[in-house]
């Protein structure tokens, strides 16, 4: 965990609500800088860096991952100084009463998000999970005072302290999907003082909260041929036949959503390197940025690396830094590979 222990938890103390990622996306060029050989932010807020390679056949090679989180926006104050809000990306509204939470105003403002107090609820008020335009965000403060510092629009967040749990586990909001920002940034790291075959693109995506929109126009800007995405994965969930468990490698995802000779390619990789990873099985292409990238202009060969993660889109994220660790090592092989695809004689079951 050292090796990128303080990204880390600089970046996780950063808010980039979907859509204002600017000053993570500033702290991401400042310190992927001295690995690469540029870096800049485009039009929507994806950081791209690169990496020239030195293969005679070298193909451009994209690691990408997207650092937006979920987040909160304020709609209304009401006469009484409470404040109405909406979601910004998919908030577990089971999750939202009694919750503490940071608005970014021009001050930083704390509040609690409110509801009606259960000895005054019906019996089937009680049993229903509340809708967002039934909570409020109670800062203390009358109309008057409140309207000097939080106005509508302003966008809030959890509030959190990333926190070190037993071992290597380690807590907080936000993971989704910065946990893949750090891979990409330490893959960087790793290669920054060796010959890579590839031309490299490091892609760091915005708002794939609200529908994978960054990493469409960062893969059409750059056009890579082969792009591994790395985002998170549902890890020990209840009732999971896959059974995806934390501290136990990445998983290498399997479906139409992935070239399966490149999948085999990772695969033999990890095999090669005693990289522990587990497999995830995709019958479809899934919610993330590794479906728009595959379709981009004539077709990129994608992959999908997740890292496990307990308690999605909540305050309380859990990952397994190996699994950080074991999935930049992983990307970083890949990059001194020349040949991306396994050759028709090595190609069997994936497994």
């Amino acid at each position: 965990m050292e090796f990128f222990q303080e990204f880390m938890e600089q970046l996780l103390r950063i808010p980039s609500i979907t859509g204002f990622e600017e000053k993570a996306a500033r702290f991401i060029e400042e310190q992927i800088k001295p690995y690469v050989d540029w870096v800049k932010t485009d039009t929507l807020g994806n950081v791209i860096a690169f990496k020239k390679g030195s293969g005679k056949k070298k193909a451009k090679l994209m690691f990408e991952t997207h650092y937006d989180q979920i987040g909160l926006m304020i709609t209304k104050i009401e006469e009484n100084g409470i404040l109405r809000f909406t979601n910004i990306g998919g908030i577990n509204k089971k999750s939202l009463p009694g919750k503490r939470v940071k608005i970014l105003a021009k001050d930083e403002i704390y509040g609690i998000i409110g509801t009606k107090p259960p000895h005054l609820m019906s019996e089937d008020e009680a049993k229903k999970i509340e809708s967002l335009d039934k909570l409020y965000i109670d800062c203390g403060y009358g109309r008057q005072e409140i309207e000097k510092l939080v106005k509508v629009g302003d966008i809030a967040i959890f509030d959190f302290e990333p926190t070190k749990l037993s071992g290597f586990s380690y807590s907080s909001a936000g993971l989704d999907d910065k946990a893949g920002a750090v891979v990409v940034y330490s893959v960087a790291k790793m290669l920054s003082n060796i010959n890579s075959y590839h031309d490299l693109y490091f892609c760091f995506s915005v708002q794939e909260e609200v529908g994978l929109r960054g990493a469409k126009t960062a893969a059409y800007g750059i056009d890579p041929d082969f792009s591994i995405s790395l985002d998170v994965t549902f890890g020990d969930p209840v009732g999971n036949p896959l059974k995806v468990s934390l501290g136990k490698g990445p998983t290498i995802s399997f479906g139409p959503g992935h070239n399966p000779s490149f999948v085999r390619k990772i695969k033999s990789i990890a095999d090669r390197e005693d990289i522990p990873f587990q497999f995830e099985i995709e019958p479809r292409p899934a919610g993330t940025d590794a479906a728009v990238i595959q379709i981009t202009k004539k077709g990129v060969y994608t992959a999908l690396l997740g890292i496990p993660l307990r308690y999605m889109h909540s305050q309380v994220e859990i990952i397994n830094t190996k699994d950080l660790y074991r999935s930049a090592r992983i990307c970083a092989n890949i990059a001194m590979e020349e040949e991306l695809l396994r050759s028709e004689e090595e190609i069997g079951d994936v497994k």
